[in-house]
């Protein structure tokens, strides 16, 4: 029984991180978006803009390259920014 219970437990592990990347991978484009949208908005030449703007282009292309959990965190970053 400890065999089928480790089985069992090992599958819904395996099935919650599958249902997880999907969430993060539609997750990025909506803050890369919400990113840029308050970028067009403020005074290009500032710091804290050109900080965000690299930020947004790191997490576009880790959501490209599949890293999504890196590009979430990248595209937050971003948001962070401009606060």
């Amino acid at each position: 029984m400890n065999k089928k219970k480790a089985v069992v437990v090992a599958l819904v592990a395996v099935l919650v991180v599958a249902a997880g990347g999907p969430a993060f991978a539609s997750q990025c484009p909506t803050l890369i978006k919400q990113a840029n949208e308050q970028i067009a908005g403020m005074d290009q030449k500032s710091e804290k803009v050109q900080k965000a703007k690299e930020l947004v282009a790191e997490a576009d292309q880790l959501h490209k390259a599949g890293n999504h959990s890196e590009s979430v965190a990248k595209a937050q970053a971003a948001l962070a920014e401009l606060k």
